[in-house]
């Protein structure tokens, strides 16, 4: 499998601390079957403002660390990037990378963002010639049951993201997620799910259910479309494809 969404760089962001939770979740990872992870830290104005040297250094510290995890475990550079009106230009000076060096980015947004705002974001992004991810579809309120929202965002060009934990089974009482998990199998009942991805940050409060998350939508909705999810899409993504 290849994880486009994880945040596995220590001391940048909300994700791990230092080397050894980076270690814990690269090994649960490979252990689960992920064998390519792209680096998603956030950057976020005002939140996420670590910078870009002190991620890249880090970065490859955590390529040094995945040789010794596991001799074929790759990991890439990325970006999720939260939509500011300053992204634009930081995207077209190369301030901030895309996707493994590829035109896709990982674009997310607050959860309270209107429809019109997600859409004149991505076509935006799509100007500059980049291809938008829009990350976790299952946390935007103004996308519950629109599929038609979500098609024609697809139409413009973008492709939609949903985090593996959204695919599992609901718990029956104090589930918080419970409305994402119900919002992700609406998208994956309509086909508007193009990558399932971990948006993993620690193994012990947001790890990985990417082994999980397969099993259940291989038996769910079949073998063919969960390995388009997991692999075929990402093959794609990392050869600069359009899927």
């Amino acid at each position: 499998m290849i994880d486009i969404h994880s945040h596995i760089v220590f001391d940048v962001d909300d994700g791990p601390r230092n080397l050894e939770e980076t270690r814990a979740l690269l090994e649960e990872s490979y252990r689960q079957g992920v064998h390519t992870i792209i680096s998603t830290s956030h950057r976020r104005k005002r939140m996420f403002e670590t910078p870009e040297e002190k991620i890249a250094a880090h970065f490859r510290e955590v390529q040094k660390l995945a040789r010794e995890v596991a001799p074929d475990l790759t990991i890439l550079y990325g970006a999720e990037i939260y939509y500011t009106s300053d992204v634009l230009d930081k995207l077209e000076k190369k301030i901030i990378p895309t996707l493994a060096g590829t035109s896709y980015v990982l674009v997310e947004f607050s959860m309270d963002t209107s429809y019109k705002e997600i859409h004149l974001a991505l076509n935006n992004l799509l100007h500059l010639g980049l291809t938008p991810v829009l990350a976790h579809i299952e946390r935007y309120h103004c996308l519950e049951k629109e599929a038609k929202k979500v098609q024609d965002l697809i139409a413009m060009g973008c492709y939609m993201q949903i985090n593996s934990s959204s695919v599992l089974k609901p718990k029956l009482l104090g589930d918080k997620y419970k409305f994402m998990k119900k919002r992700a199998r609406f998208f994956l009942e309509h086909g508007l799910v193009h990558f399932v991805a971990s948006d993993m940050h620690s193994v012990e409060y947001r790890t990985t259910y990417m082994a999980e998350a397969y099993e259940r939508i291989s038996a769910k909705y079949g073998a063919s479309y969960a390995k388009k999810l997991f692999k075929e899409n990402q093959q794609l993504l990392l050869k600069d494809q359009l899927i």
